[in-house]
C-alpha cells in the first residue's frame, strides 16, 4: 500500500453508494487519478467541499492495487464565484471535459493542471471575456497534445502577413491574403492572427496577456474550438449548451 500527497483539482464527480463519492482528480504530477472519497456526500464528511467540483486541494490518498482511496483533501481554492453565469459554468465544465478526455494517466507533467487552475481563476474574474479564456484553453491544449499550428508565415510563399489572411483549421496552416484566396479557407483578420501567434508562442505566464476587440472574439472562438476538435479528433457535448455564435 502507498500513501502520498499531491495537489490537484477536481474535475468530475459522480456517486456511488449511500454517501460515497468517485472523484477525478487532475494532479499537479501523478496525472489524472480516479479515486474513492468514502463518505464525501455527508454534510459533516471532512472531505465534503474538497471532493466537490471545481476544488483545488492537496489530497492525501492510499492507493492498493492500483484503487486510490482520497483521505484528507486540504482546500486551497474552490472555484464558485463564475457559479452566477451559465456560459462560464458551461465553459468550466467543457475544460474538464477536454481534460478528462486527454490527460495522460500517469504524466509528470504539471502544465495540464496549470492551464486548468489559470483558465478557471480567469473564469472567476471580470477582467477577460469568457470567450477570450476558453480559446486561449483550447489552442495552447492543443499546443501541449502535440498540435501546434504553424503561424509564424504563410505556409506557400514565406509572407509574414498580410491584412487579411487565411487559416487552414484541418492541417493548421497560415496563409497571406494572395496565397488563400483559392483554397476555400475563411478569411482571418490580422488581429485574430496576432492574437492565435500570441497564444502560441508567447510564455506560458503570459498566454492570457492580451487583448482582442468584441466584434473580433466569435472569429478566435469558432477557429480555436474548431481546430481543437479537428486536432483531437473528438466532439464535446457540454458545447452542445453555449450559443452557436459566443458573445
Amino acid at each position: 500500500m502507498e500513501k502520498f500527497t499531491v495537489d490537484g483539482l477536481v474535475i468530475r464527480v459522480t456517486v456511488t453508494g449511500e454517501s460515497d463519492r468517485i472523484v477525478w482528480i487532475l494532479t499537479r504530477s501523478r496525472g489524472l487519478i480516479r479515486a474513492f472519497a468514502k463518505g464525501a456526500r455527508g454534510t459533516k464528511s471532512k472531505l465534503h467541499g474538497g471532493t466537490s467540483l471545481f476544488a483545488y486541494c492537496a489530497f492525501s490518498f492510499y492507493e492498493k492495487n492500483n484503487v486510490f482511496n482520497v483521505t484528507e483533501a486540504d482546500i486551497k481554492e474552490v472555484f464558485f464565484q463564475f457559479r452566477d453565469s451559465f456560459e462560464k459554468v458551461t465553459v468550466a465544465q467543457y475544460f474538464c471535459e477536454v481534460l478528462l478526455h486527454n490527460v495522460p494517466e500517469t504524466t509528470n507533467e504539471d502544465f495540464y493542471l496549470r492551464l486548468a487552475l489559470n483558465s478557471l481563476h480567469f473564469l472567476c474574474g471580470d477582467q477577460k471575456p469568457w470567450l477570450l479564456v476558453k480559446s486561449v484553453f483550447e489552442l495552447r491544449f492543443a499546443c501541449e497534445a502535440g498540435y501546434m499550428p504553424s503561424l509564424v508565415a504563410c505556409d506557400f510563399c514565406g509572407e509574414y502577413e498580410t491584412d487579411r489572411m487565411y487559416f487552414d483549421c484541418r492541417e493548421g496552416l497560415l496563409y497571406c491574403a494572395r496565397c488563400g484566396e483559392d483554397r476555400n479557407l475563411p478569411r482571418v483578420p490580422l488581429a485574430v492572427v496576432s492574437a492565435m501567434r500570441h497564444i502560441v508562442y508567447s510564455p506560458f505566464e503570459r498566454c492570457f496577456a492580451f487583448e482582442l476587440a468584441p466584434e473580433c472574439l466569435p472569429i478566435l472562438g469558432r477557429i480555436t474550438q474548431f481546430y481543437l476538435a479537428q486536432s483531437l479528433q473528438q466532439s464535446f457535448k457540454t458545447l452542445e449548451y453555449l450559443p452557436r455564435e459566443p458573445v
